[in-house]
């Protein structure tokens, strides 16, 4: 009868989009064409992921939008990809993902509106 050998296997590769991955908060830094549904395509992509980003601030100056966003409890690999879907759309120039420390801006702005 023959002899079975036991047979070491591989280890499994990480599950990156797995809920029990590491989570941080990301910053992402948006250059783009001022369009008037660009904000609501960049804002869907964290709405299809069910995740609601904590700060966000546009300015828009010489036909540029400069978004800032912050989202907190995802992946750096699903920030990744999201980054990669925002790269996708037509009006978008450029995008950077940051780790960020805090939730928060480093400086906070009050606006009231007069009547």
């Amino acid at each position: 009868m023959p002899t079975f050998e036991t047979v070491l296997t591989p280890a499994h590769r990480p599950d990156s989009w797995s809920s029990a991955s590491h989570t941080c908060c990301v910053r992402y830094q948006i250059l783009a064409e001022a369009e008037p549904a660009l904000l609501c395509q960049v804002l869907n992509l964290f709405a299809m992921q069910y995740l609601t980003p904590c700060h966000i601030e546009v300015t828009r100056e010489n036909g540029l939008l400069a978004i800032d966003v912050q989202v907190d409890g995802l992946s750096w690999h699903r920030a990744g990809v999201i980054g990669e879907k925002m790269r996708n759309l037509i009006d978008v120039c450029s995008v950077e993902l940051t780790h960020s420390e805090s939730l928060q801006p480093s400086e906070t702005f009050v606006a009231l509106a007069a009547g």
